[in-house]
C-alpha cells in the first residue's frame, strides 16, 4: 500500500478527478493548502496599497492506492495537471 500526495493548481483539480476517476479511482482526499515556489508569488493593490502576497492557494492530493498502481496513477496526474505555467508542473 502506498500513499500518492501531489500539490496541483485549484483550477486543474475537476480535471485531475475525472481522469482519476475514469481509471477508476474512487477515493481521494483533498486539501486547500498554500505555499511557494519559483513563482515568488505576486504583487496586488489593495485599496491603492500594493501588497505582497506570496504564497498561492494550491490544492493537495493524497491517494492511498495498491502498489501496482502508483506508476499509473501519478503518470495520469502529471498528464492532467500539467499547464507548462513557471511554478506548475
Amino acid at each position: 500500500m502506498k500513499l500518492i500526495t501531489t500539490i496541483i493548481k485549484p483550477f486543474k483539480l475537476e480535471e485531475v478527478r475525472e481522469a482519476l476517476s475514469d481509471i477508476g479511482i474512487q477515493g481521494m482526499t483533498i486539501t486547500e493548502v498554500k505555499g511557494f515556489g519559483r513563482q515568488k508569488g505576486h504583487v496586488e493593490l489593495y485599496r491603492g496599497a500594493e501588497y505582497n502576497v506570496n504564497f498561492l492557494p494550491k490544492v493537495k492530493i493524497e491517494i492511498a492506492t495498491n502498489d501496482e498502481r502508483v506508476e499509473e496513477i501519478i503518470h495520469i496526474v502529471q498528464q492532467t495537471a500539467f499547464t507548462s505555467w513557471l511554478g506548475c508542473a
